[in-house]
């Protein structure tokens, strides 16, 4: 299976200084994030998030969560944010 080829745009979140922390984009809004965890109880996976979405009043969902790699976690980033812009008739 391939792995999952990201349709938004992702950028370093500190670009230049060596994190593995990347914020999505779609636009001019960032909707989304992932980094690897080095050090607490989930070392060695991928944190996601989605983050702060000005038309999104409520948050009645699993919003955040861990993932293996970077593409799967990138995978669920994009496809809950695409969940949420239908929802919303975005």
């Amino acid at each position: 299976m391939e792995p999952y080829k990201p349709k938004y745009k992702w950028r370093e979140t500190w670009p230049g200084e060596g994190h593995q922390d990347f914020a999505a984009w779609d636009g001019d809004l960032q909707f989304g994030r992932i980094s690897y965890d080095s050090v607490t109880l989930k070392k060695g996976q991928w944190r996601w998030a989605l983050t702060h979405i000005p038309w999104v009043k409520r948050r009645d969902f699993v919003h955040n969560g861990w993932a293996p790699d970077a593409r799967e976690a990138s995978r669920l980033v994009e496809e809950l944010y695409d969940r949420v812009k239908a929802t919303h008739g975005r």
